[in-house]
């Protein structure tokens, strides 16, 4: 330790040391030169020895060795733009990748103490969801001591008066804004002692976009009433969009939840106990000193005394865990709910997929420069041989090319972050994503940022300084090593963008059913309070207007309509294995109006409501070699029969080619929750307003939600659309740094081989002799790197197979397709420097030597 504390002392104060040196040298050299004596010695030799002494010479070095190397890229600008430019490209895109996923999960949100924020969620041995019943919420609210509070969020629409389209609205509780710390950009916001007391007057805060969309940023809207689905409502703020509202889709209004009966006519959010009600998502703040597992330790023991007085909404050793929830993470995601163990999260093979991904264009990129300094490093021959010959060792010089090598990666990851920002920044523009998903680079970023220069410089700089220094220029191996790198990359890049537009194109073209002439209308029933008679009727009477207008082909009705928001998940065991079955409740008319095929057995019937209707993927799963016709099937203690399999149709999975569905005749119980499909013949899109306006006219209190399927199809199908664009320019970018390099080294080899093929064209060698002559010798390794690529393809598939739509993880089209792209692409680009070839002059090569 002292030794260490005297030289960071040398370090710090490393000017006054060499200073009180030299004064010391002086004055000894003069004392001995008045005495006559011997001289002291070298004073440079001996100013060495100290520094050696005081233990930090290496900075002296390596300040030399920059120095240096700078000087050298500096008389290189050529050489220095191309291997920053390539470097920029590899390592910024690794830049934008790991900057989302810093965006994603490790930058907390902005909103106030983020770090105490927990976000929870219910799970029982009979189920899971994703929300909770709004009176659990309350009675963890009242009774919590380990939560300083609890945030509660829903989602709606309501009708504002004098538009046609309703409003996003997020129903939360009146302390949302205060535990978030969010900040007014006019008037105030939502206040707990205000707002949320018995007897409030209505109000709602709007949000920033709203407001300047609608009121034209009027300053003097707070305190103003505006009519929302008839019922008047104050204005009392407007929140700041620079704080996070817990979504990553910015609602236009907030309303106290305890608002919902008054504005939500028939409302029963705030007493319904059951599942299937729309719930709340649930955030709570930690009490300082406290843990996570304290707070789930006693959020269970208050959900087992809730049981005790509500058996049928509190599932039996009901759990909340908890996860950060001061982080985007807890707040992606769809409501969902099911029995059997939750899915596991699909962040985590998506994100190996995108650094797997980037990491090859890193790969690429660093082979490419490694073969510009394999090349370089001949031009450097008798620079190297003159400091062999003056006593540089194999260290010293080493040192230095790699000094030089790290110079260009620190200059490259510099030009990266740049890059990786505007890539970035274009992504999160053209996705709409809020202001307040900030994203500037961060010590994470720029630390990832100077890490990747420094391990780019290792990849492409430490096989050619060791080449350059045994001067081995002339082997070959390690180019055709770096080849078969580069093309392996290039081709795993181009094999997944195709397999990714492939599945695209499947996808669009054939999801398992005709959706393109369907509407959905959901009108929301159990929201309103209606009753299973209620519901019943309401549906009758609206089915039976619907048929008399003309167009319709068919109307059915269903729980879980195809893209929806709804997801019903079971977990069953057949003979030891669990499956995740899709649920959906349905009327016998539903597979007439999607035009799911009936492959065995007959439809649902009215009357028969222990019938059940399995996909052809569930029938092959659960009872393989067997007849599935006729098996029964529990569902919560309830013996349903199989009675007819249908063809795959992914109405609520459509990513997983497998994914097992099971349709059940819906009940009376079921009908508060149905959403009605209706098939046109005509074209949809005219007959939108008049099925919203039958489905208002039949109760001016529901505010139906109508929407084309083909339009929610789009929207599902948009993520991978992303997914495709962004695979598909990694590996463009792949294909051109692989098309560079193997570029300059045909140009590289015909240079030194330029007497050779000036003997044989002497000797009466056909130009396309010439031209096989120096891409033989290119053949193997781009061979080598085609195979490589293709079985590194064929495994990083497997994490696709979710989003083929159908497609196989080997499906040839993409793979031969990318193949032979890659090998077109590469043998046109290597024309250009191969018919320098056939422009050598023989008697001038001759001369040359």
């Amino acid at each position: 330790m002292d030794k260490l504390l005297r030289r960071l002392r040398y370090l710090l104060n490393r000017r006054r040391f060499d200073d009180e040196l030299a004064n010391d040298l002086e004055f000894h050299r003069e004392m001995a030169a008045l005495a006559g004596g011997k001289p002291v010695g070298d004073p440079l030799r001996l100013r060495e020895e100290a520094r050696e002494a005081w233990g930090w010479t290496w900075i002296d070095r390596l300040g030399q060795d920059l120095r240096y190397a700078t000087r050298l890229l500096r008389k290189s600008p050529g050489f220095t733009c191309a291997a920053i430019l390539i470097l920029a490209i590899g390592i910024g895109a690794n830049v934008a990748a790991f900057g989302f996923f810093n965006l994603m999960v490790l930058r907390p949100l902005p909103v106030r103490e983020p770090a105490t924020l927990l976000h929870f969620q219910r799970q029982a041995p009979a189920g899971y969801a994703s929300v909770l019943p709004y009176p659990e919420f309350d009675f963890f609210r009242r009774h919590t001591t380990t939560l300083s509070g609890l945030i509660a969020r829903s989602r709606g629409s309501l009708q504002m008066e004098g538009d046609e389209k309703p409003l996003k609205v997020h129903f939360v509780s009146a302390n949302f804004f205060t535990e978030l710390g969010t900040s007014a950009t006019l008037g105030r916001l939502l206040d707990p002692t205000r707002d949320e007391a018995a007897g409030a007057d209505p109000v709602v805060v709007l949000s920033r976009g709203f407001w300047q969309r609608r009121f034209g940023a009027d300053p003097s809207l707070p305190g103003r009433i505006i009519h929302l689905n008839g019922k008047p409502v104050t204005v009392v703020g407007v929140a700041s969009d620079e704080t996070s509202s817990l979504a990553l889709e910015i609602p236009d209004l907030w309303i106290p939840v305890t608002q919902h009966p008054h504005l939500v006519a028939g409302s029963k959010l705030l007493t319904d106990y059951s599942v299937e009600s729309a719930g709340e998502e649930v955030w709570g703040r930690l009490k300082p000193g406290l843990t996570p597992k304290a707070a789930e330790e006693e959020l269970r023991s208050l959900a087992a005394a809730l049981r005790a007085e509500h058996r049928e909404g509190i599932w039996e050793n009901e759990t909340l865990p908890s996860e950060p929830g001061g982080y985007v993470t807890s707040i992606l995601g769809r409501a969902h709910h099911g029995t059997g163990t939750k899915d596991p999260s699909e962040i985590v093979p998506v994100a190996s997929l995108i650094v797997a991904l980037v990491l090859l264009i890193l790969a690429v990129a660093c082979g490419n420069l490694g073969s510009l300094l394999l090349a370089r490093g001949v031009a450097r021959e008798r620079e190297i041989s003159i400091r062999v010959s003056v006593g540089a060792g194999s260290a010293r010089l080493i040192r230095q090319l790699l000094t030089e090598s790290a110079l260009l990666g620190l200059l490259g990851s510099a030009a990266g972050l740049g890059v990786g920002q505007l890539i970035m920044s274009g992504l999160m523009s053209a996705t709409s994503t809020p202001a307040w998903l900030d994203p500037s680079p961060d010590w994470r970023v720029l630390l990832f940022c100077a890490s990747m220069g420094l391990f780019s410089a290792l990849l492409f700089g430490v096989t050619p300084a060791f080449q350059v220094v045994r001067q081995r220029h002339r082997a070959t191996r390690t180019r055709q090593i770096l080849i078969s790198a580069q093309v392996a990359a290039s081709c795993v890049l181009l094999i997944v963008a195709g397999l990714l537009v492939r599945a695209l194109t499947h996808a669009s073209a054939d999801p398992g059913f005709e959706y393109r002439q369907v509407v959905t209308i959901d009108p929301e029933l159990g929201n309103h309070n209606y009753s299973a008679a209620q519901a019943r009727t309401y549906l009758d009477t609206l089915q039976g207007r619907l048929r008399s207008l003309p167009g319709i082909e068919a109307i059915s009705l269903s729980s879980a309509p195809p893209f929806g928001n709804k997801t019903i998940t079971m977990g069953s065991e057949f003979d030891g294995r669990v499956l995740k079955i899709r649920m959906n409740n349905v009327d016998p008319l539903y597979f007439e109006t999607l035009r799911i095929p009936l492959r065995r057995g007959r439809n649902l019937a009215a009357g028969d409501p222990n019938s059940l209707v399995v996909s052809q993927s569930l029938a092959e799963l659960a009872w393989p070699g067997q007849d599935p016709l006729g098996k029964p099937f529990d569902v919560a203690g309830r013996q349903h029969t199989v009675v007819g399999i249908v063809a795959n149709a992914h109405v609520t999975s459509q990513q997983d080619k497998s994914a097992a569905e099971a349709y059940f005749l819906a009940t009376e119980a079921d009908l508060p929750s149905m959403v009605v499909l209706v098939r046109t013949s005509a074209s949809p899109e005219s007959l939108v307003p008049t099925l919203s306006s039958l489905a208002k006219a039949l109760d001016p209190r529901v505010m139906p939600d109508v929407q084309l399927m083909k339009n929610s199809f789009q929207r599902r199908l948009q993520g991978t659309q992303y997914g495709v664009l962004s695979v598909g320019i990694l590996a463009f970018i792949a294909l051109f740094l692989a098309c560079l390099g193997i570029v300059g080294l045909i140009a590289y080899a015909v240079s030194q081989r330029t007497k050779e093929i000036g003997i044989r064209m002497a000797l009466g060698a056909r130009p396309a002799n010439i031209i096989m002559t120096v891409m033989r010798q290119f053949a193997q390794p781009v061979g080598i790197g085609l195979l490589i690529g293709a079985g590194a393809a064929a495994a990083l598939s497997q994490v696709l197979r979710k989003i083929l739509f159908g497609l196989g993880p080997l499906d040839p089209v993409a793979y031969f397709s990318a193949i032979g792209l890659f090998t077109l692409t590469v043998a046109l680009a290597s024309l250009f420097p191969a018919r320098k070839a056939l422009r050598v002059d023989p008697m001038q090569a001759l001369r040359n030597d």
